[in-house]
């Protein structure tokens, strides 16, 4: 007999015959001198036989019963060597028959091949199914059968067992590797969720700020067209308020219109702050002093319910900033934790200095590198609630009652910081208050004196000409006849291509051209002012705008009173900006 080889070729014969048994050892497990017979057999099934390519001999045990044969298979199973194929006869008096055998072979090992051998219609196929279920191990051999059926049977069915063990264990390897990746796909996925959260919230941040942006583009040309209006308005106010011999009615309506036109235009001058739109001043500024010195402002709008503390840095604070501005900054955020503590409560104004590290890639963009001075206002008021965060600095957003508040405190805070280079911070939470920081960049230079500005001039009136380029036509019949009470001649145009066309005639009779700086027609007031100071450099302009003079600073020189005079102007400052250029400025700053 030859050795068992590395293949599973371990068979059980289950029958109750001696002879049937027999004839399986004479087929599976020859003598090594093969009968002329079984050598033919060989040959039909797998060609002539030589020394590689000869069938092995199979490992062959008999059971007479059921009982036997189940017993054998759970041997064998123990033992870690089970069969491969079954040879299992139905009819097996007494005891178990074939069918039963079989069911209670596969409940211990699922994997043996089975085959049933049957001489009698004892079940039908059906029933056998019925009886054991659809499976793809179970084959019938009806005898007699020959030697080369048999055969056939036992090396297809035990090469069909290692293809399914082979199959099995690359399955559980490949589960194994499913496993194993599972877990590193669930760790990446984890890390997926807090780069789209954060990215989620960065994009949050994005659209709000292109949406502020947006918002202030607007802000900034309602303020302009607002101040166009008010131009307007106040400058006629102030031609009638000048006559004399008024009712006491018509003084007190003049009075009235006058305070509602001022109030206009504090709003419209918050809309240019939203909207980073008004010039500022920078100087350099020690912060600690400024909020020190803001206490007793802001103790007098806080009332007596609220208690104000006051906690500046140990070392002096130094940033590049606009007072006013900043002052106005402060006390928005002051009324506005005022408005929060209607019942008291206590306000802390604090002074900082940090050192910011880069941002995170996945962090909002306001934040950056470098050192920067810190304000905190901190309030014990009744809180923010999450969805009006995120409209906080809108302008025209409150929370407030009706009437009690325009929207726009905080907004023009926000612009104003912007504008300063800097950003706001907001921590709130219902019932617990507000923590409002303000990031402005740190300024290493000390704080010097600012050299003071340039006075204008008093005198006024005079009888020169002057080219007045206005296309808002109230403000050009206003500014026109403003002038001519004071005795200049006025040529006025309402573009550029019209003032050249003007120039081109007069232009030895012009001393000043008076001109905005946005109009139709393509040519901006800058533009027309190079054309005609190309023909006359020693021409005297100055120039004026509803916008922010920043809008233009980056090519142009401006300077308020003396080449600039921004809108709303009254007659006022209107006629002494214009004796200060034709007196004092030998030619209007240009680049």
């Amino acid at each position: 007999m030859k050795p068992p080889t590395q293949k599973n070729e371990r068979i059980l014969v289950i029958d109750d015959n001696q002879a049937i048994r027999a004839d399986f050892k004479k087929i599976l497990q020859p003598d090594d001198e093969w009968s002329p017979g079984m050598a033919a057999a060989v040959t039909s099934l797998f060609g002539p036989a030589t020394n590689s390519s000869r069938p092995s001999c199979f490992e062959l045990d008999a059971a007479p019963s059921g009982e036997e044969g189940l017993a054998r298979v759970r041997e064998a199973v123990a033992e870690g060597r089970p069969y491969a194929v079954a040879f299992v006869d139905v009819r097996m008096p007494p005891g178990w028959d074939g069918i039963e055998t079989t069911a209670r072979i596969w409940k211990y090992d699922p994997d043996i091949q089975i085959i049933i051998c049957t001489a009698y219609s004892d079940y039908s196929w059906d029933e056998m199914i019925k009886k054991l279920g659809q499976s793809d191990r179970l084959v019938i051999l009806k005898k007699p059968f020959d030697t080369v059926e048999v055969l056939q049977l036992a090396h297809a069915l035990s090469e069909k067992w290692e293809l399914g063990q082979k199959v099995r264990a690359r399955v559980d390897q490949l589960e194994a590797m499913v496993a194993t990746r599972t877990r590193e796909l669930q760790a990446a996925n984890e890390q997926l969720k807090v780069e789209m959260a954060e990215r989620a919230r960065t994009e949050e941040e994005l659209r709000q700020a292109q949406k502020m942006e947006a918002v202030g583009q607007l802000a900034g040309g309602i303020a302009h067209d607002f101040n166009n209006l008010l131009t307007v308005i106040q400058g006629y106010l102030e031609c009638l308020t000048a006559e004399m011999n008024q009712s006491a009615s018509v003084a007190e309506a003049l009075h009235e219109i006058d305070a509602a036109a001022k109030r206009a235009a504090k709003l419209t001058a918050q809309m240019l702050m939203f909207s980073r739109k008004k010039p500022i001043h920078p100087q350099n500024l020690n912060l600690n002093e400024m909020v020190t010195q803001f206490r007793t402002m802001v103790t007098r709008v806080l009332g007596e319910s609220i208690t104000l503390e006051i906690q500046t840095d140990s070392q002096p604070l130094t940033i590049r900033a606009d007072p006013v501005m900043i002052e106005m900054v402060l006390l928005n955020m002051a009324l506005n934790a005022r408005d929060a503590m209607p019942k008291g409560g206590r306000l802390v104004i604090g002074t900082s200095k940090i050192e910011l590290p880069p941002p995170p890639a996945a962090q909002h963009g306001r934040a950056r590198a470098g050192r920067f001075a810190v304000i905190r206002v901190e309030d014990t008021g009744c809180g923010i609630a999450p969805e009006a965060l995120a409209h906080l600095f809108e302008p025209f957003f409150t929370t407030k009652e009706a009437g009690k508040g325009t929207g726009l405190g905080l907004a023009s805070a926000y612009g104003i910081v912007k504008q300063h280079e800097g950003w706001i911070e907001v921590a709130s939470e219902p019932g617990q208050g507000a923590c409002f920081k303000i990031f402005l960049p740190f300024e290493d230079k000390a704080v010097t004196p600012e050299t003071p500005a340039a006075t204008v001039s008093r005198k006024a009136g005079g009888n020169e000409t002057i080219l007045l380029v206005e296309d808002e036509k109230p403000v050009c019949r206003l500014a026109k006849a403003l002038l001519q009470r004071q005795g200049y001649r006025v040529y006025d145009a309402s573009s550029g291509a019209e003032a050249l066309a003007i120039w081109q005639e007069r232009r030895q009779e012009i001393d000043l051209l008076f001109t905005d700086m946005i109009m139709p027609g393509g040519m901006t007031g800058r533009e027309l002012a190079e054309k005609i100071a190309a023909d006359r450099p020693d021409l005297k302009i100055i120039y004026t705008t509803g916008y922010s003079p920043d809008e233009f600073r980056q090519s142009l020189t401006l300077q308020e009173g003396i080449n600039f005079l921004p809108k709303p102007y009254n007659p006022d400052k209107l006629v002494r900006t214009i004796r200060h250029c034709l007196d004092e400025v030998a030619s209007a700053p240009r680049t």
